[in-house]
């Protein structure tokens, strides 16, 4: 994904349908006309010469609804593939249309 800066906007360019499925999840929370305007705010320090942080940048989406908070957006599949879960390394094969399974408490991973 390219992010654009340009004073005080901020572009999020999406290059491939899998990041295009995760800003369109993320357009819909931050955009949902329900409650309290949402943000997004850092967590913690980004540094990406230390390898512990994997360079991963982190930010806390503040301002959803108890309802927000428990849901999981749906993802679907942009093509056949295979998805992982991360944590007990279970995979599942999906086609290209169908909503990407949830496991462990979360959305399982596309293998690339």
């Amino acid at each position: 994904m390219k992010i654009r800066l340009d004073k005080a906007i901020v572009e999020f360019i999406p290059e491939n349908d899998i990041e295009t499925a995760e800003l369109k999840a993320l357009w819909v929370r931050m955009g949902n006309c329900e409650g309290n305007t949402k943000q997004l705010e850092p967590m913690g320090v980004y540094t990406p010469e230390d390898p512990a942080t994997k360079n991963v940048a982190r930010f806390h989406l503040e301002g959803l609804s108890e309802k927000e908070l428990k849901s999981i957006p749906a993802f679907f599949a942009p093509y056949d593939t295979d998805v992982y879960c991360a944590t007990c390394n279970k995979t599942v094969f999906v086609k290209k249309g169908d909503q990407i399974p949830v496991c462990c408490g979360k959305l399982m991973e596309i293998i690339d």
